[in-house]
């Protein structure tokens, strides 16, 4: 058999044999979050003036801004009045993904708040990163591929080969897949797909895991660390 017929013949036992999980819906367009995670991202929620206007913006923790303190970002000036400890009185903190050329941004929003401006938006991917490496969520960043509305994490070992049938999978995989579906159908929407080739002869196991989820699901700290659980249980 010749190179190009073997190739196509692995591609076709793949394509064939994969397993493809979807919950069909649409995702959130928005979220409401907790002041808690404007910390867990590495943000201070601040009150004070931009460009000369009463307003609420944010501020890295790592700049540790404080009252009085005046500084330039991105064209806008900026004040200080105080640096809060909660969320103001009355307001939600809400978070959208935005998608521009191709990059995916994280909108976040006190809604009711007096000056009704914009907090900040951010990139979405750099922000994941940074904030799932803080938490140790080492699955979840090995397993980032890339982020827009939906987020694509793929887990792969070894070399590809004849897709295994869903009933020769072992325990642990199927496991995964239970787990991941279920919290599919929780979030409305999403996509796994899983072909498993086996073991190599170092008795390693095969794999290619495709697994789409809501970027903005990942934001949820007690969502991200099962997703992660649930990735780091395919070895």
């Amino acid at each position: 058999m010749g190179k190009r017929a073997k190739a196509f013949e692995i591609k076709h036992a793949m394509v064939l044999e994969t397993l493809v999980f979807e919950t069909v819906g649409v995702p959130p367009t928005e979220i409401e979050f907790q002041y808690r995670d404007l910390k867990r991202w590495g943000y201070d929620l601040i009150a004070g003036r931009r460009d000369g206007h009463p307003s609420h913006f944010l501020a890295e923790v790592e700049d540790r801004r404080r009252a009085g303190d005046r500084y330039q970002a991105e064209g806008e000036s900026f004040e200080v009045d105080a640096v809060l400890d909660t969320l103001p009185r009355g307001t939600r903190l809400t978070g959208s993904i935005e998608t521009v050329d191709g990059t995916a941004w994280l909108a976040l929003s006190l809604t009711e708040a007096e000056d009704g401006r914009p907090l900040a938006r951010v990139p979405a991917a750099e922000l994941l990163l940074y904030y799932l490496s803080k938490h140790g969520l080492s699955a979840l960043v090995g397993a980032l591929e890339n982020v827009g509305r939906l987020t694509e994490l793929v887990r792969a070992r070894g070399q590809v080969g004849r897709a295994q049938p869903y009933e020769r999978l072992p325990a642990g995989f199927r496991h995964f897949l239970r787990e991941a579906r279920s919290l599919e159908r929780e979030l409305g929407s999403g996509r796994v797909t899983m072909a498993y080739f086996g073991e190599n002869k170092d008795r390693k196991r095969r794999y290619r895991v495709s697994w789409v989820v809501p970027t903005l699901a990942l934001f949820e700290l007690n969502r991200a660390e099962k997703m992660d659980q649930i990735l780091d249980a395919l070895n």
